[in-house]
Protein backbone atom coordinates (compact mmCIF):
# COMPACT_ATOMS: atom_id res chain seq x y z
CA UNK A 1 0.00 0.00 0.00
CA UNK A 2 1.75 3.55 -0.84
CA UNK A 3 1.96 5.21 1.84
CA UNK A 4 3.37 8.43 0.21
CA UNK A 5 5.13 8.78 -3.39
CA UNK A 6 7.54 11.50 -3.73
CA UNK A 7 8.74 11.22 -7.60
CA UNK A 8 10.40 13.99 -9.02
CA UNK A 9 11.24 14.67 -12.42
CA UNK A 10 14.56 13.60 -13.64
CA UNK A 11 15.75 17.62 -14.52
CA UNK A 12 14.84 19.09 -11.49
CA UNK A 13 16.98 15.89 -9.80
CA UNK A 14 19.75 17.02 -12.67
CA UNK A 15 19.23 20.69 -11.09
CA UNK A 16 19.49 19.32 -7.53
CA UNK A 17 22.79 17.40 -8.41
CA UNK A 18 24.12 20.83 -10.35
CA UNK A 19 23.74 22.57 -7.07
CA UNK A 20 24.81 20.43 -4.59
CA UNK A 21 27.83 19.46 -6.38
CA UNK A 22 29.03 23.18 -6.67
CA UNK A 23 28.52 23.37 -10.42
CA UNK A 24 29.01 20.48 -11.64
CA UNK A 25 27.29 20.02 -15.24
CA UNK A 26 23.74 18.51 -15.40
CA UNK A 27 23.45 15.16 -17.01
CA UNK A 28 22.50 15.08 -20.06
CA UNK A 29 22.40 12.33 -22.95
CA UNK A 30 25.46 10.61 -20.74
CA UNK A 31 26.07 7.09 -21.79
CA UNK A 32 25.25 4.69 -19.10
CA UNK A 33 26.19 1.75 -18.82
CA UNK A 34 24.31 -0.45 -16.30
CA UNK A 35 25.75 -4.38 -16.00
CA UNK A 36 22.90 -6.88 -14.16
CA UNK A 37 23.96 -9.33 -11.71
CA UNK A 38 22.17 -11.46 -13.67
CA UNK A 39 20.36 -12.89 -16.77
CA UNK A 40 17.45 -10.61 -17.35
CA UNK A 41 15.09 -11.55 -15.28
CA UNK A 42 11.94 -10.05 -12.78
CA UNK A 43 15.07 -9.12 -9.68
CA UNK A 44 15.94 -6.32 -12.71
CA UNK A 45 12.53 -5.51 -13.62
CA UNK A 46 12.52 -2.15 -12.05
CA UNK A 47 16.13 -1.26 -14.39
CA UNK A 48 14.81 -2.76 -17.68
CA UNK A 49 11.56 -1.21 -17.34
CA UNK A 50 13.33 2.46 -16.53
CA UNK A 51 15.08 1.84 -20.24
CA UNK A 52 12.05 0.50 -21.81
CA UNK A 53 9.48 2.77 -20.34
CA UNK A 54 12.27 5.81 -21.35
CA UNK A 55 12.76 6.64 -17.70
CA UNK A 56 16.24 6.66 -18.03
CA UNK A 57 15.86 8.61 -21.15
CA UNK A 58 13.77 11.58 -19.36
CA UNK A 59 16.80 11.69 -16.98
CA UNK A 60 19.18 12.26 -19.78
CA UNK A 61 20.97 9.20 -19.68
CA UNK A 62 21.24 6.94 -22.52
CA UNK A 63 21.43 3.90 -20.88
CA UNK A 64 22.80 0.54 -22.35
CA UNK A 65 22.08 -2.63 -20.14
CA UNK A 66 24.46 -5.47 -20.05
CA UNK A 67 23.46 -8.88 -18.79
CA UNK A 68 25.25 -10.69 -16.29
CA UNK A 69 25.20 -14.48 -15.58
CA UNK A 70 26.93 -17.48 -13.41
CA UNK A 71 30.54 -16.35 -14.75
CA UNK A 72 29.79 -12.53 -14.52
CA UNK A 73 31.71 -10.60 -12.13
CA UNK A 74 30.12 -7.44 -11.84
CA UNK A 75 32.55 -5.65 -9.73
CA UNK A 76 35.49 -5.92 -12.19
CA UNK A 77 33.30 -4.83 -14.92
CA UNK A 78 32.71 -1.12 -12.94
CA UNK A 79 36.14 -1.13 -12.11
CA UNK A 80 37.56 -2.27 -15.64
CA UNK A 81 35.37 0.51 -17.13
CA UNK A 82 33.63 -1.55 -18.52
CA UNK A 83 30.24 -0.51 -17.08
CA UNK A 84 30.08 2.81 -14.97
CA UNK A 85 27.16 0.92 -12.35
CA UNK A 86 26.58 -2.53 -11.58
CA UNK A 87 24.16 -4.69 -9.46
CA UNK A 88 26.08 -6.46 -6.80
CA UNK A 89 26.02 -8.72 -3.84
CA UNK A 90 27.15 -8.22 -0.13
CA UNK A 91 29.82 -10.80 -0.39
CA UNK A 92 31.30 -9.58 -3.87
CA UNK A 93 31.21 -5.92 -2.24
CA UNK A 94 33.21 -6.57 1.14
CA UNK A 95 35.80 -8.59 -0.69
CA UNK A 96 36.40 -5.62 -3.04
CA UNK A 97 36.90 -3.27 -0.18
CA UNK A 98 39.12 -6.15 1.87
CA UNK A 99 41.40 -5.77 -1.14
CA UNK A 100 40.96 -1.90 -1.08
CA UNK A 101 39.47 -1.83 -4.63
CA UNK A 102 38.33 1.54 -5.15
CA UNK A 103 34.42 0.86 -5.67
CA UNK A 104 31.21 1.64 -3.08
CA UNK A 105 27.72 0.73 -3.17
CA UNK A 106 25.58 3.72 -3.26
CA UNK A 107 21.90 2.02 -2.50
CA UNK A 108 20.51 -0.91 -2.63
CA UNK A 109 17.51 -2.57 -4.46
CA UNK A 110 16.34 -5.29 -2.12
CA UNK A 111 16.14 -4.45 1.76
CA UNK A 112 16.74 -7.89 2.18
CA UNK A 113 19.13 -10.57 0.91
CA UNK A 114 16.41 -13.47 -0.35
CA UNK A 115 18.97 -16.88 0.46
CA UNK A 116 16.71 -19.26 2.08
CA UNK A 117 18.07 -22.64 3.36
CA UNK A 118 14.48 -25.16 2.64
CA UNK A 119 13.98 -28.66 4.34
CA UNK A 120 10.98 -31.21 3.39
CA UNK A 121 8.69 -31.72 6.45
CA UNK A 122 9.06 -35.15 7.22
CA UNK A 123 12.46 -33.90 8.38
CA UNK A 124 11.34 -31.38 11.23
CA UNK A 125 13.97 -29.08 10.57
CA UNK A 126 12.88 -25.83 12.63
CA UNK A 127 15.91 -23.89 13.06
CA UNK A 128 19.59 -23.66 12.17
CA UNK A 129 20.65 -25.50 15.22
CA UNK A 130 18.62 -28.50 14.20
CA UNK A 131 21.10 -28.67 11.28
CA UNK A 132 23.85 -31.04 13.42
CA UNK A 133 24.57 -33.90 11.46
CA UNK A 134 22.43 -32.56 8.53
CA UNK A 135 24.05 -32.67 4.58
CA UNK A 136 23.19 -29.01 3.55
CA UNK A 137 23.24 -27.83 0.06
CA UNK A 138 24.37 -25.07 -1.47
CA UNK A 139 27.10 -23.82 -3.80
CA UNK A 140 30.89 -23.29 -2.21
CA UNK A 141 30.48 -19.24 -2.49
CA UNK A 142 27.49 -19.83 0.06
CA UNK A 143 30.27 -21.51 2.46
CA UNK A 144 30.49 -18.53 4.33
CA UNK A 145 27.18 -16.82 5.29
CA UNK A 146 26.53 -21.14 6.02
CA UNK A 147 29.04 -20.25 8.83
CA UNK A 148 27.32 -17.32 10.18
CA UNK A 149 24.27 -18.89 10.03
CA UNK A 150 26.09 -21.83 12.47
CA UNK A 151 27.58 -19.53 14.38
CA UNK A 152 24.75 -17.45 15.46
CA UNK A 153 23.09 -21.27 16.29
CA UNK A 154 25.95 -22.43 17.99
CA UNK A 155 26.93 -24.37 15.80
CA UNK A 156 30.55 -24.55 13.11
CA UNK A 157 30.85 -26.08 9.59
CA UNK A 158 31.98 -29.17 11.01
CA UNK A 159 29.06 -29.96 12.58
CA UNK A 160 27.46 -30.37 8.98
CA UNK A 161 28.18 -32.14 5.62
CA UNK A 162 28.50 -29.26 2.97
CA UNK A 163 27.20 -30.33 -0.81
CA UNK A 164 27.26 -28.42 -3.62
CA UNK A 165 23.59 -29.09 -4.61
CA UNK A 166 20.61 -27.88 -5.63
CA UNK A 167 16.79 -28.40 -5.23
CA UNK A 168 16.56 -31.65 -7.35
CA UNK A 169 19.04 -33.17 -4.63
CA UNK A 170 17.07 -32.26 -1.83
CA UNK A 171 13.92 -33.99 -3.51
CA UNK A 172 16.34 -37.30 -3.92
CA UNK A 173 16.88 -37.58 -0.59
CA UNK A 174 20.65 -36.19 -1.40
CA UNK A 175 20.62 -34.05 0.79
CA UNK A 176 18.59 -32.68 4.04
CA UNK A 177 18.51 -29.06 3.40
CA UNK A 178 19.49 -26.85 0.42
CA UNK A 179 19.74 -23.37 -0.32
CA UNK A 180 17.26 -21.14 -2.84
CA UNK A 181 16.01 -18.08 -4.01
CA UNK A 182 12.65 -17.20 -2.55
CA UNK A 183 12.06 -15.19 -5.86
CA UNK A 184 12.90 -18.06 -8.21
CA UNK A 185 9.09 -19.51 -7.88
CA UNK A 186 8.83 -21.51 -10.22
CA UNK A 187 12.05 -23.20 -9.55
CA UNK A 188 11.03 -23.91 -6.40
CA UNK A 189 7.88 -24.94 -7.18
CA UNK A 190 8.69 -29.22 -6.09
CA UNK A 191 9.28 -27.38 -2.69
CA UNK A 192 6.40 -25.34 -2.52
CA UNK A 193 4.39 -27.81 -3.61
CA UNK A 194 5.54 -31.16 -1.81
CA UNK A 195 2.88 -33.25 0.10
CA UNK A 196 4.53 -33.15 2.69
CA UNK A 197 5.23 -29.48 3.11
CA UNK A 198 8.31 -27.58 4.00
CA UNK A 199 10.33 -26.10 6.47
CA UNK A 200 12.59 -23.20 5.91
CA UNK A 201 15.38 -21.15 7.48
CA UNK A 202 16.43 -17.59 5.53
CA UNK A 203 19.84 -16.33 6.40
CA UNK A 204 18.19 -12.57 7.16
CA UNK A 205 16.32 -14.18 9.84
CA UNK A 206 18.95 -16.13 11.49
CA UNK A 207 21.90 -13.61 11.99
CA UNK A 208 23.01 -12.09 8.41
CA UNK A 209 20.55 -9.11 7.69
CA UNK A 210 22.60 -7.66 4.60
CA UNK A 211 20.28 -5.86 1.70
CA UNK A 212 21.03 -7.66 -1.71
CA UNK A 213 21.30 -6.28 -5.31
CA UNK A 214 23.20 -3.11 -4.72
CA UNK A 215 23.80 -0.35 -6.95
CA UNK A 216 27.55 0.34 -7.10
CA UNK A 217 29.76 2.57 -8.78
CA UNK A 218 34.28 3.53 -8.59
CA UNK A 219 34.32 5.96 -6.30
CA UNK A 220 35.87 8.42 -8.57
CA UNK A 221 32.34 8.27 -10.15
CA UNK A 222 30.64 8.74 -6.54
CA UNK A 223 32.71 12.29 -6.34
CA UNK A 224 33.03 13.22 -9.69
CA UNK A 225 29.57 11.96 -11.05
CA UNK A 226 26.98 13.03 -8.71
CA UNK A 227 24.73 14.43 -11.65
CA UNK A 228 24.50 11.30 -13.39
CA UNK A 229 24.49 9.13 -10.65
CA UNK A 230 21.58 10.98 -9.08
CA UNK A 231 20.00 10.86 -12.42
CA UNK A 232 19.86 7.21 -12.74
CA UNK A 233 18.43 7.01 -8.91
CA UNK A 234 15.59 8.72 -10.16
CA UNK A 235 15.20 6.82 -12.88
CA UNK A 236 15.29 3.13 -11.12
CA UNK A 237 13.31 4.20 -8.73
CA UNK A 238 10.45 5.56 -10.92
CA UNK A 239 11.04 1.87 -12.62
CA UNK A 240 10.52 -0.02 -9.79
CA UNK A 241 7.58 1.70 -8.38
CA UNK A 242 6.00 1.45 -12.34
CA UNK A 243 6.27 -2.26 -12.01
CA UNK A 244 5.06 -2.23 -8.76
CA UNK A 245 1.66 -0.49 -9.84
CA UNK A 246 1.63 -2.50 -13.40
CA UNK A 247 3.33 -5.99 -12.75
CA UNK A 248 1.14 -7.73 -15.47
CA UNK A 249 2.39 -4.95 -18.29
CA UNK A 250 5.99 -5.44 -16.50
CA UNK A 251 6.42 -8.88 -17.10
CA UNK A 252 5.15 -8.48 -21.01
CA UNK A 253 8.23 -5.49 -21.28
CA UNK A 254 10.11 -7.82 -20.38
CA UNK A 255 9.95 -10.09 -22.54
CA UNK A 256 10.38 -7.82 -25.13
CA UNK A 257 13.81 -6.70 -23.74
CA UNK A 258 14.55 -10.50 -23.34
CA UNK A 259 12.40 -12.70 -25.37
CA UNK A 260 13.63 -15.89 -24.11
CA UNK A 261 11.96 -15.07 -20.56
CA UNK A 262 8.26 -17.28 -19.29
CA UNK A 263 5.35 -15.15 -18.55
CA UNK A 264 4.24 -17.43 -16.44
CA UNK A 265 7.94 -17.93 -14.36
CA UNK A 266 8.57 -14.17 -13.90
CA UNK A 267 4.95 -13.18 -13.14
CA UNK A 268 4.95 -14.91 -9.64
CA UNK A 269 8.57 -14.37 -9.27
CA UNK A 270 7.91 -10.27 -9.37
CA UNK A 271 5.22 -10.44 -7.21
CA UNK A 272 7.16 -11.92 -4.07
CA UNK A 273 10.45 -9.61 -4.97
CA UNK A 274 8.05 -6.98 -4.50
CA UNK A 275 6.23 -7.67 -2.00
CA UNK A 276 8.93 -9.12 0.15
CA UNK A 277 12.18 -7.50 -1.11
CA UNK A 278 11.94 -3.96 -2.53
CA UNK A 279 9.44 -2.41 -0.58
CA UNK A 280 9.17 -2.60 3.03
CA UNK A 281 8.60 -0.91 6.18
CA UNK A 282 11.86 0.94 5.94
CA UNK A 283 11.34 1.91 1.95
CA UNK A 284 8.11 3.39 3.65
CA UNK A 285 10.07 5.61 5.92
CA UNK A 286 13.34 5.72 4.07
CA UNK A 287 12.51 5.51 0.40
CA UNK A 288 13.39 2.82 -2.37
CA UNK A 289 17.08 2.26 -2.31
CA UNK A 290 17.32 2.63 1.25
CA UNK A 291 20.94 1.10 2.89
CA UNK A 292 21.44 0.72 6.62
CA UNK A 293 24.56 1.56 7.52
CA UNK A 294 23.94 -0.04 10.73
CA UNK A 295 23.16 -3.50 8.79
CA UNK A 296 26.59 -2.90 6.28
CA UNK A 297 28.51 -2.97 9.67
CA UNK A 298 27.01 -6.04 11.67
CA UNK A 299 27.46 -7.87 8.43
CA UNK A 300 30.97 -6.83 7.93
CA UNK A 301 31.96 -7.49 11.81
CA UNK A 302 30.40 -11.04 11.23
CA UNK A 303 32.78 -11.94 8.19
CA UNK A 304 35.48 -10.23 9.92
CA UNK A 305 34.58 -12.72 13.17
CA UNK A 306 34.92 -15.60 10.48
CA UNK A 307 38.56 -14.36 9.18
CA UNK A 308 36.67 -13.51 5.65
CA UNK A 309 37.33 -9.75 5.85
CA UNK A 310 39.66 -7.77 7.49
CA UNK A 311 38.17 -5.96 10.82
CA UNK A 312 39.01 -3.30 10.33
CA UNK A 313 36.64 -1.95 7.39
CA UNK A 314 33.54 0.01 8.32
CA UNK A 315 30.63 0.49 6.68
CA UNK A 316 32.33 3.76 4.95
CA UNK A 317 34.59 1.52 3.58
CA UNK A 318 31.79 -0.44 1.27
CA UNK A 319 29.14 2.30 1.40
CA UNK A 320 28.79 5.84 -0.25
CA UNK A 321 24.68 7.47 1.03
CA UNK A 322 25.26 11.03 -0.89
CA UNK A 323 23.22 9.53 -3.92
CA UNK A 324 20.50 8.59 -1.34
CA UNK A 325 20.77 11.95 0.38
CA UNK A 326 20.53 14.18 -2.85
CA UNK A 327 17.50 12.10 -4.01
CA UNK A 328 14.10 12.64 -3.41
CA UNK A 329 12.82 8.73 -3.49
CA UNK A 330 9.35 6.83 -3.42
CA UNK A 331 8.32 5.96 0.03
CA UNK A 332 5.97 3.15 -0.02
CA UNK A 333 6.27 -0.48 1.67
Amino acid sequence: MTKKRSLIKAAAVALAAFSLAGGSAPAEDRDVVLQLAWLPNASSAGEIIALQKGFFEEAGLNVTILPGGPSANTIQEVLGRTADIAVAYAPQIMYAADKGLPIKSFAAAFQKAPLTFFSLGEKNIKSVADWKGMRVGANQSAAPQIAVLLDNAGLTPDDITHVQARIPALMQGQVDVVGTWPTNVAENTPILEHPGGYNSQSIWDNGLQFQSNYYVARVETLQDEADMLNAFMSAADKGWAWVADNQDEAVALMVEFAPALKPDKETPSLAVIIRDYVYTDETAEAGFGNVSRERWQQTLDRYAKLGEIKDSLTADDVFDGSVLAAVDRTMRD
